[in-house]
């Protein structure tokens, strides 16, 4: 996986992934492991178009789009929403698909008839305990609530609604939360499931899944 390539010293906020450059904000989940192993495990098509929940700084969203893919990307953080804008804006002549940036928790900013031929989604999947507070918009990124789940299960009851028929959706789960969990959830949703790329870091197994409608 690539790592992180800052542009200098002077301006640690900014870095390099090919030939786009991304601004980073304290208030926003930085690009790490996971983001990588999600963005280059799959595969897209040009004439895909692309579906990311929580984009962060919106580096998955303009890479696809750099690719020439069609790509929706949302955010529930106000300030990821605004460092996004001004991502796609320094990238704009690079991008040869469309790319929308719109605010709201998962789902909730689709119409109902909108289909997408890839949904992909890096969740909150940090187990947290009730009493542990979240203050800052940053938090928010890594809460999955006590399983480490909470969104994850959202995630995959709201894919057969936006999801093409022929499409496939993918996330990242890790080895903190529980695998028998995740596994009633996409028996539940109905959803065919396998892992297509998996990274150890810091003592943490990180997995991408695909998952697919089933008949």
């Amino acid at each position: 996986m690539k790592s992180l390539k800052k542009t200098s010293p002077a301006d640690p906020s900014l870095f390099h992934y090919n030939e786009l450059t991304i601004q980073l904000h304290p208030e926003v989940y930085d690009p790490a492991e996971d983001s990588f192993l999600l963005l280059e495990s799959i595969p897209i098509d040009p004439e895909d178009s692309i579906l990311e929940l929580g984009t962060g700084c919106g580096l998955i969203a303009l890479a696809y789009a750099y690719q020439g893919a069609s790509v929706v990307c949302t955010d529930i953080n106000p300030y990821a929403i605004q460092l996004t804008r001004r991502n796609i804006e320094r990238n704009r002549h690079l991008l040869k698909g469309d790319i929308e940036i719109r605010q709201g928790d998962l789902f909730s900013v689709l119409k109902s008839n909108e289909r997408f031929t890839v949904i992909l989604f890096n969740p909150p999947y940090l187990p947290t305990k009730k009493n542990e507070k979240i203050d800052e918009w940053f938090d928010t990124a890594t809460d999955g609530g006590p399983t480490g789940l909470k969104l994850t299960k959202r995630f995959l009851q709201g894919l057969h609604i936006h999801l093409q028929p022929t499409g496939c959706a993918y996330f990242i789960f890790s080895s903190l939360s529980k695998r028998s969990t995740l596994e009633q959830y996409l028996k539940k949703e109905r959803l065919s499931a396998k892992i297509i790329a998996s990274h150890r870091y810091d003592g943490e197994d990180l997995d991408v899944y695909q998952v697919t409608p089933t008949a």
